[in-house]
């Protein structure tokens, strides 16, 4: 199974910012007032931050479930 191209992302990189340009882009995309050049542009821009909030969203999924299975698998837990 091969893993997803990896996306670089800042350290000051933020999902929600990143959501709003893509929304930003998406409403400026649906006006049809960009000539078209320019639409391609700002389309693969807006794929691209898709592709670094999936990323992350991903990355926090696998974290989530680690610490889920730490949980469970601790001596120490009792049942619930």
């Amino acid at each position: 199974m091969s893993s997803p191209q990896k996306t670089e992302r800042s350290q000051d990189w933020s999902y929600e910012e990143t959501l709003r340009q893509v929304e930003a882009i998406v409403t400026q995309l649906e006006t049809g007032e960009m000539p078209l050049a320019e639409v391609f542009e700002q389309f693969s821009v807006a794929i691209g931050g898709l592709r670094q909030c999936d990323q992350f969203l991903q990355e926090k999924q696998q974290q989530m479930s680690l610490l889920v299975e730490t949980l469970v698998d601790s001596p120490d837990s009792t049942e619930v």
